[in-house]
């Protein structure tokens, strides 16, 4: 990794499965095969450690996969937890779209223009995305990334444009 190249978390390793190596690897994203095409993925942000997968078969709302030469259970038990992450050029310039990593910093206004924050993460607890916003001295708070509440994300102007619903931060 160059110094300027920065990796994006896209999975994690959650357990074994069954007696041969295999494990149960959750997906961060929209295309599972990203865990398996574009190359080693590494354990660390920074760190050198890499493996390779393949992934096997999908089993409820994670894939089994093979990682790299390991055919021990015991062995594929030590990878619980970890973390998989893959340099950010290795992915495709999306025409229309952008990844969640792209939303970090990003500036957050109301239609109006008036400023609310900066995007400080996309975090998803298993009811969808949240973007977490930063305002300038009062707390973080999540909002919903759905289409009633994000109204536009302009990457290039740096901006999400937000309908903020009543109720939800205090002002």
């Amino acid at each position: 990794m160059t110094d300027n190249t920065k990796r994006i978390l896209i999975g994690e390793i959650s357990t074994a499965h069954g007696v041969r190596g295999l494990v149960k690897v959750r997906a961060y994203g929209d295309d599972p095969k990203t865990l398996e095409i574009y190359g080693p993925l590494y354990t660390s942000e920074t760190g050198t450690k890499a493996h390779q997968l393949k992934l096997k078969h999908q089993a409820g709302g994670v894939w089994i996969a093979q990682v790299d030469e390991i055919d021990d259970r015991n062995i594929a038990e030590t990878l619980r937890g970890t973390k998989l992450w893959l340099d950010r050029d290795k992915l495709p310039a999306l025409e229309d779209g952008f990844y969640h990593d792209d939303l970090i910093g990003l500036s957050v206004i109301d239609e109006a223009g008036a400023a609310i924050g900066v995007v400080t993460g996309v975090d998803n607890f298993g009811a969808g995305d949240l973007l977490d916003i930063r305002r300038e001295g009062k707390p973080n708070f999540y909002l919903p990334f759905a289409d009633i509440y994000v109204l536009n994300v302009d990457v290039e102007r740096k901006t999400v444009t937000v309908d903020i619903p009543d109720g939800l931060i205090d002002d």
